[in-house]
C-alpha cells in the first residue's frame, strides 16, 4: 500500500486539501473554493464578475444625473403647485406619505429606464439627490426660504426610500 502525498492548498501553504480546481487542477482548500454552475473553482479561474446592471460606464452617471436634474425641476415646479409649504395638516401628511411613495417610485423607474437597467449605490444616491433637489426647488418656487416644511421632507424621505429600495 502507496499513502496518498500530501497535497497543500495553493493560497493557503498551511492548510492540506483533497479538493482541487475542476478547471486547472490547483490545490484549493474550502475557505478560497468558489462554487460555480460548471463546479468547484479556484478564485482565479472563477472570475467572479459583478452582474451587468452593477457595472457603470460614466455615460450611465451622465444620463442618471441628467434625468435627474430634470425631474428634480418638474417635480419640485410640480410641488409647488399642488403642496404648498404653508398648507400643512395631519390628513395632508398622511396624502404626502402616499404621494412620496409615488414620487420615488417614478424617479427610480426613470433612471432605471434611462440608463438601461443599470443599479447599485450610485444609482440610489442619484435618485434620492434627485428628491432633494426637487425638495429644494420647491421650496424655492413656494417662497418658503428657510420655513420647516414636513410635507416636502415626509414625500423626500420616503420617496428616497421607495428610490433606494428600488435601484439596489
Amino acid at each position: 500500500m502507496t499513502a496518498e502525498p500530501v497535497v497543500f492548498c495553493a493560497r493557503h501553504p498551511e492548510v492540506e486539501t483533497a479538493l482541487e480546481c475542476g478547471r486547472c487542477g490547483t490545490p484549493i482548500c474550502p475557505r478560497c473554493m468558489i462554487h460555480t454552475p460548471g463546479g468547484i473553482r479556484c478564485p482565479d479561474c472563477a472570475q467572479m464578475r459583478r452582474p451587468p446592471m452593477y457595472e457603470l460606464a460614466p455615460l450611465d452617471y451622465a444620463k442618471a444625473i441628467g434625468v435627474g436634474m430634470a425631474l428634480a425641476v418638474v417635480l419640485g415646479f410640480v410641488g409647488a403647485l399642488l403642496f404648498p409649504v404653508r398648507s400643512f395638516g395631519g390628513l395632508f401628511l398622511l396624502l404626502a406619505l402616499f404621494v412620496g411613495s409615488a414620487v420615488g417610485g417614478l424617479v427610480a423607474e426613470a433612471i432605471h429606464r434611462a440608463t438601461g437597467g443599470k443599479r447599485g449605490m450610485t444609482m440610489q444616491v442619484i435618485g434620492a439627490g434627485t428628491l432633494v433637489g426637487a425638495l429644494l426647488v420647491r421650496m424655492v418656487l413656494s417662497g418658503a426660504g428657510f420655513e420647516v416644511d414636513l410635507a416636502g421632507l415626509a414625500i423626500a424621505g420616503v420617496g428616497a426610500f421607495a428610490v433606494w429600495g428600488r435601484l439596489r
